[in-house]
């Protein structure tokens, strides 16, 4: 039956992972916007990067609650009425009053800007065994888009616009993405009968049967929160003297991910040989990243300060790409239920990272924020090199 259904066109592609970016980036916008959200409610840089941790933990949430229906309802269904929920989520929140509400609001647009992780193993689901490696890069391209778009456009419009104005412009984004889904998004087949309960408690049997789920969730998630370390810190960082920056001067840091996107399908093609080498690398490069943030921010040496961005970033892409397409492989008929345990890992690791990364800047500065970004990405290194000696 697999053989009969037609193949995901080059197009479809493309506009999927478009897809991808555009509604993953709602859970990014905020990143590089954290001083204006701070200011605007009269709280510490520490307070503030609550609003960043909330999102994370709110993707988190999101993820368990509604990714494994892919496997139980046609999923450009469930995609639509996620993002429902995200426009109404990033409007209500444009529109809060109090910090408070504002922690709640991000939750709520952390929780329903998962679509991307029910786009991509509809994709993958389309796409012959040998070409996943590639049509996964380009997804996480659109992906890397997304936090490109994040970081740069909201810093930009937040400089014009605020906040506020820029969660109602992504809320717009997010309607044009709506309308995509509803158009170019393939109809899915259901591979399981299981009630929502059952589906559920599914999730720690897949853990329990195949190893290799909870360690490449642990990996991924170790330098993603290494990642976040660093994205959670450096808005606030970047504003203090000597630097100065505007929040328009820290979202053009975001600038640093172009290499990663243009690096992710080659990284993509190597995970069907390497996976777990690749995954070592790339926590190296982080590793290394931190390391040179240590003297770039004490220095004042933007430009170094931007490579270390750009090693942050292509190394954790490296890692999420080995882990992730041979977690997609385990089970085809169960592939949304095994992306949902690793993004939910993942973004718990994200959402560690963030408040860390916060509560280290504003204590310690740019020595704090290098070391705890270090220790999580040598924890990851350390755990991809161990699973690769009991593989």
């Amino acid at each position: 039956m697999a053989s009969a259904r037609p193949a995901l066109t080059a197009l479809d592609s493309v506009i999927l992972s478009i897809c991808c970016g555009l509604s993953v980036a709602t859970a990014y916008y905020n990143q590089a916007m954290l001083p204006l959200i701070g200011e605007s409610f009269a709280v510490s840089s520490a307070h503030t990067g609550q609003v960043a941790t909330a999102t994370q933990l709110g993707y988190a949430l999101g993820l368990l609650l509604f990714v494994p229906l892919g496997d139980r309802v046609q999923r450009r269904h469930l995609i639509m009425s996620l993002l429902a929920g995200n426009i109404a989520s990033l409007l209500l929140c444009a529109s809060t009053g109090s910090f408070g509400a504002a922690l709640f609001c991000s939750v709520a647009i952390g929780v329903t800007a998962i679509s991307a992780q029910i786009i991509i193993p509809g994709a993958m689901a389309w796409v012959e065994a040998e070409h996943r490696g590639r049509v996964l890069g380009l997804m996480v391209s659109g992906l890397s888009a997304g936090g490109l778009l994040a970081r740069t456009v909201s810093g930009a419009l937040g400089h014009w616009l605020g906040w506020r104005g820029m969660f109602s412009v992504a809320a717009a984004l997010d309607l044009l993405v709506l309308l995509a889904i509803a158009t170019r998004m393939p109809r899915s087949e259901v591979s399981s009968a299981l009630p929502y309960g059952a589906l559920l408690r599914s999730l720690w049997q897949l853990m329990r049967r195949y190893p290799p789920l909870w360690r490449s969730a642990l990996c991924g998630g170790l330098l993603f929160g290494a990642l976040n370390v660093f994205w959670g810190s450096m808005a606030g960082l970047l504003a203090q003297p000597p630097y100065g920056f505007s929040t328009l001067q820290s979202g053009l840091m975001g600038l640093s991910a172009v290499v990663g996107i243009a690096c992710a399908s080659t990284l993509g093609r190597l995970t069907r040989r390497y996976s777990l080498t690749l995954s070592c690398l790339g926590a190296g490069l982080v590793m290394a990243a931190f390391v040179a943030l240590e003297f770039a921010g004490q220095m004042a040496i933007v430009p170094l300060v931007l490579v270390a961005a750009t090693f942050i970033d292509l190394g954790n892409r490296a890692n999420q790409l080995a882990h992730q397409t041979r977690v997609l492989a385990l089970q085809p008929d169960a592939v949304s239920r095994l992306n949902t345990v690793f993004m939910m890992v993942y973004f718990v690791g994200g959402a560690l990272g963030s408040s860390l990364g916060a509560a280290a800047a504003q204590h310690y500065g740019w020595p704090g924020m290098a070391v705890a970004g270090g220790v999580l990405a040598i924890a990851g290194g350390l755990c991809s090199a161990t699973f690769a000696r009991v593989r």
